[in-house]
C-alpha cells in the first residue's frame, strides 16, 4: 500500500518521473526520504522469510516451479500489456511527443526507437515497477539451486547469523553494512531498473533476501527483533528528522559532498531501523492471520502489478483535462486503490466462471 501513495508521490515531488504535475512540492519529497529507505528492502526480508519457511515444507524444485509460474507469467503479462501504457504517458505528458497509442505498442513491440523532439532516438523498453518480479525470481532461483546442492545451507547459515544477530548487534551489524553498501558501492552504481548492471540494489536485496531465509524458522532472532523494536524506532525516527532537515528544509540544486554522505550514513542506519521496528512491533500487535489480511495475501500481487499503469492513466485523464494539481493526490491514491480492488474482483469472477466451465465440460 505504501508502494502506491509512494509512486503517486513521484507525480507532484522534486524527483524525475514518467510524468509530473505542474505545481510539485517538497513535501511530496517526505513520502521518498521515509519510507523508500526501507520499503523494498522490508519487502526483500519478506520475501525470503516466506521462501525460507517454504523451504522446510517442500523440495528447492517444487518451490522453483511454483515462483517461476506465480512471478514470471505475471511479469511477461505486464511487460506485454501493462508497460505500453506508461510509455504512452510519458511520451505524450512527459516528453510532449504527440505519438498514438498504437504506434507505441508497435514501437515497442518491435524493438524499434521512436524520434524524441530534441532529435534523440529513445528506445522504448524498461520493466518500470515490474522489475521486483524479475529480481524475486533470480533471487529464488539462486537460493533454490544452491539449496539443492547443500540442503543444510539455511541452517548453517541461521546457526551463524544466530550468533551474530543477538541483543544490540542485531542493529549494529546490519547497519554498518548498509551504510558502507550506500558510502561505497552505491555511488559507482546507482540504483536503476537495468537487472544488468544494478550492482548496488542486487547487494541490498539479495543480503536482505538471504537474511529472511536463514533466520525464517529461529525463534531466538524473532525474539531478538521483538525486543530491540523500540531503541530501533527511536533510531529511525531520529534518522528520518535529519534526513528532512538535510534534504526538504535545507534544500539545494546540487547537495554538498558533506550532506551526501551524512545522508548516506544516515541513510543505511534508517534502512535496517525502520525494517526492525516495523518487524518487531508486527510480531506483538498481529499474533494471528484475520480477514483483511487473508484477503490482501490472495489481492496484493494483482495491485502491485496493475497499480503504476492505472494511477498513471489516471492522472493522464487529469492532466489532458488541465487539472492535474497537488491537490488530487489522495483523490489519485484511493481511485487507483479501489481501481485495482476491482479489477482483482474481477480476475477472481473470471477465475471461478472458467474453473466452473472447466469442471461442468470434463466432469
Amino acid at each position: 500500500m505504501l508502494l502506491i501513495v509512494y509512486h503517486v508521490s513521484l507525480m507532484f515531488n522534486s524527483r524525475t518521473f514518467l510524468l509530473k504535475a505542474p505545481d510539485s512540492s517538497a513535501v511530496f519529497d517526505l513520502i521518498h526520504l521515509w519510507t523508500h529507505p526501507w520499503r523494498m528492502s522490508l519487502l526483500f526480508i519478506i520475501s525470503g522469510t516466506v521462501t525460507g519457511i517454504l523451504l522446510t515444507r517442500q523440495s528447492p524444485d517444487a518451490l522453483r516451479s511454483a515462483r517461476t509460474r506465480q512471478l514470471l507469467v505475471p511479469l511477461l503479462l505486464g511487460l506485454l500489456f501493462l508497460i505500453p501504457p506508461q510509455i504512452y504517458v510519458w511520451l505524450n505528458a512527459g516528453l510532449d511527443v504527440n505519438v498514438s497509442f498504437y504506434d507505441v505498442f508497435w514501437h515497442y513491440a518491435t524493438w524499434t526507437p521512436i524520434l524524441l523532439p530534441n532529435g534523440e532516438l529513445a528506445q522504448l523498453a524498461g520493466m518500470q515497477h515490474l522489475w521486483y518480479l524479475a529480481y524475486l525470481w533470480i533471487y529464488t532461483a539462486l537460493l533454490t539451486l544452491a539449496v539443492s546442492v547443500r540442503p543444510q545451507l539455511l541452517v548453517h547459515a541461521g546457526d551463524r547469523l544466530a550468533s551474530w544477530l543477538t541483543g544490540k548487534w542485531l542493529l549494529i551489524l546490519p547497519v554498518t553494512l548498509f551504510v558502507l553498501l550506500r558510502l561505497v558501492l552505491r555511488p559507482a552504481f546507482p540504483p536503476t531498473t537495468n537487472m544488468l548492471g544494478d550492482w548496488y540494489s542486487h547487494a541490498v536485496y539479495i543480503v536482505c533476501f538471504f537474511i529472511g531465509a536463514a533466520m525464517a524458522t529461529r525463534d531466538d532472532y524473532w525474539d531478538a527483533v521483538v525486543d530491540m523494536r523500540k531503541p530501533a524506532l527511536a533510531v529511525a525516527s531520529a534518522c528520518a528528522l535529519v534526513l528532512a532537515l538535510l534534504f526538504v528544509v535545507m534544500p539545494a540544486a546540487e547537495p554538498e559532498k558533506w550532506r551526501l554522505l551524512v545522508g548516506r550514513a544516515l541513510g543505511g542506519t534508517f534502512q535496517w531501523c525502520a525494517i526492525v521496528a516495523v518487524l518487531g512491533y508486527a510480531k506483538i500487535w498481529c499474533k494471528g492471520e484475520n480477514a483483511v489480511i487473508r484477503y490482501l495475501n490472495r489481492a496484493i500481487l494483482t495491485y502491485y502489478v496493475l497499480h503504476q499503469t492505472v494511477m498513471l492513466l489516471i492522472a493522464y485523464a487529469l492532466d489532458q483535462l488541465g487539472l492535474m494539481s497537488a491537490s488530487l493526490f489522495i483523490p489519485i491514491v484511493v481511485a487507483t486503490l479501489a481501481i485495482c480492488a476491482l479489477l482483482y474482483e474481477l480476475k477472481c469472477h473470471l477465475e471461478a466462471s472458467c474453473k466452473a466451465v472447466f469442471s461442468a465440460r470434463f466432469a
